[in-house]
């Protein structure tokens, strides 16, 4: 079975978060899985009980330090993070704020009582991390090393052990821009990416122009929706707001997850998401059929899978055939991701359904 993601009440959760007043921004919310993934054969495996001991290797070779199973993901010893994979972690005690940073990459985790808050590059993330003390020593879950610091990991049932990958980053830095506007009748605010450090500055002009624009653009389509609008019926401004995520930095590639959320009234805000996945050496900004251009006929791999799961999920509102000629899609780990809006084929409280394939299943050589 391919790894389908359902991104359980993604809006839902934005609403109530806005409606207790938090005022960060929205980022690609996490999933929750009830299995752990194995990468190299695709399936996935039942995960062992919380509070159990993991086995963590690095590049096949057995660390002294070990792992415990958390409520979702394996968690990780930060004091591992800093000896093992020699990555620098700073503590700052008046802020409660632990510093990882892998070559141009900087995390920010602030550990709470809901997890580790966790500021990438700057662009706030909406869902805290798996975090736990124990003995005094904290952990964090392995996926600040996955989805922000250039590692992979492949989950071994048999010897109940994680082994990570690390790989080369892009050495390129990536900065966050912010633009706020508020007046009587809208909130807005937008974080979104400018890349530095590319080998043609064209290249480089051309991802953060597009960028940019896109902010820009979602800004003044938010100002203009707004004056257009009656007041809110409960008198307070419309909420505007845009943030995005980083899911794959590496191989001469970029891919970003951005997320924009509007409330303008009623039940529940919607939010749109859009994957742009660049290529460094020219700016380009690629549809999936290049990235799998390997493998022109990948669709007969992934269109039965994706109808298959949607087919055996309760509330699928039918009709899916194909994942059509461009995708919404961006890379992740070793694979892409393919996804769709909320309500294109399930009830809004499924989010954003996401189906993940890894390279090699896709008959593509690993990046």
């Amino acid at each position: 079975m391919k790894k389908f993601a359902f991104q359980i009440g993604s809006a839902v959760l934005i609403v109530g978060l806005l409606v207790a007043g938090w005022s960060g921004t929205i980022g690609p919310v996490a999933s929750a899985h009830a299995h752990a993934y194995d990468e190299s054969s695709a399936k996935q495996v039942q995960k062992p009980k919380p509070g159990q001991a993991v086995r963590i290797t690095l590049k096949g070779k057995e660390l002294k330090q070990q792992g415990l199973q958390g409520e979702e993901d394996v968690l990780v010893p930060l004091e591992l993070i800093r000896k093992d994979l020699k990555i620098p972690v700073k503590y700052d005690k008046p802020s409660n704020t632990y510093t990882l940073k892998r070559q141009n990459v900087v995390v920010q985790l602030q550990p709470g009582e809901a997890g580790a808050k966790a500021t990438v590059d700057g662009s706030t993330q909406i869902l805290p991390y798996e975090w736990k003390v124990v003995n005094g020593k904290p952990y964090v879950s392995v996926k600040v090393l996955t989805d922000n610091l250039g590692y992979t990991s492949q989950w071994n049932k048999a010897g109940n052990t994680l082994n990570l990958t690390p790989h080369r980053l892009n050495d390129i830095l990536i900065s966050t821009r912010t633009v706020e506007k508020v007046n009587p009748k809208a909130s807005i605010k937008v974080q979104y990416p400018q890349v530095s450090g590319l080998r043609s500055k064209e290249a480089e002009g051309k991802i953060n122009a597009l960028l940019q624009s896109r902010a820009d653009t979602f800004v003044q389509k938010s100002l203009k929706e707004a004056n257009e609008s009656p007041p809110s019926p409960n008198g307070s401004p419309y909420e505007y707001l845009g943030n995005y995520t980083v899911t794959y930095n590496r191989g001469g590639l970029l891919s970003i997850l951005e997320q924009t959320y509007a409330y303008t009234g009623g039940a529940h805000g919607m939010s749109v998401r859009e994957g742009l996945t660049f290529r460094l050496s020219d700016g380009k900004l690629l549809t999936l059929d290049e990235v799998l251009r390997a493998n022109p006929n990948f669709r007969e791999i992934v269109d039965p899978s994706i109808a298959k799961q949607l087919q055996q999920t309760e509330g699928y509102f039918g009709g899916f055939k194909t994942i059509g000629n461009n995708p919404d899609y961006y890379l992740k780990d070793n694979g892409v991701v393919i996804f769709f809006q909320l309500y294109d084929y399930l009830p809004y409280v499924f989010g954003f359904p996401e189906f993940y394939f890894s390279f090699p299943e896709l008959g593509i050589k690993r990046r």
